[in-house]
């Protein structure tokens, strides 16, 4: 029997899906993120999300810079996250160095007490040129101040810290004596080794753009 044009209807597959709430660590307030769609919990685990850091500062300045979480356990609809690092837009960076200003990149691991490595990646900006020894000096100072300040943090106080104000506050006062900065950026986070906190992730997840919440 032939059958009618349009009587079969592909399944709705939005329809087979369910709603997952995604919340903060504790240590970073333990607030929902976001709502999203998926087939499951394993499709859930290992899922990042990028969300912007004045939702957790309060301080709009910093509209250009999104914290990155992973799912790393859901029960039911409610997936639990982890911090796994941060960045601030291109542009906003490009903004701070302007003419006749002084940029210099700096790159260091820090290792925190539970056995986390986390990349901090910072951008410095002087008033004018330097020599090569005050370049070499800041970048000292810079680096000493940041293994000195983190040496007895764990993975979660680290977490706090490199979202929060004080980080480049402090990295500008260390650094005064050598030569004025104009400013400073942790302008990326990123976690490299996993320690033995709860929060920890699993296996790398294949390479996804986040979703990001507005």
């Amino acid at each position: 029997m032939a059958t009618e044009k349009g009587q079969k209807k592909g399944k709705d597959k939005w329809k087979e899906k369910s709603w997952y709430t995604l919340v903060a660590p504790s240590y970073l307030g333990g607030k929902e993120l976001t709502l999203t769609p998926a087939n499951g919990e394993n499709d859930m685990i290992g899922r990042n999300i990028e969300v912007p850091v004045s939702d957790f500062t309060g301080n709009f300045k910093k509209s250009g810079a999104k914290i990155i979480f992973r799912v790393v356990s859901c029960q039911g609809t409610k997936c639990e996250t982890m911090f796994l690092g941060h960045s601030i837009s291109d542009d906003y960076i490009r903004r701070m160095v302007r003419r006749r200003k002084e940029r210099i990149d700096i790159i260091t691991n820090i290792k925190t007490t539970d056995g986390f490595t986390v990349a901090a990646k910072i951008v410095v900006v002087t008033d004018g040129k330097l020599t090569s020894s005050k370049r070499a000096s800041i970048r000292k100072v810079t680096e000493d101040f940041l293994h000195e300040k983190t040496n007895t943090m764990n993975f979660q106080d680290l977490s706090r810290y490199i979202i929060g104000e004080d980080i480049a506050n402090e990295i500008v006062d260390a650094a005064k004596d050598i030569y004025p900065i104009k400013k400073i950026e942790i302008r990326k986070s990123e976690v490299l080794g996993i320690g033995t906190a709860t929060e920890s992730p699993p296996e790398p997840a294949p390479e996804t753009t986040p979703e990001t919440v507005s």
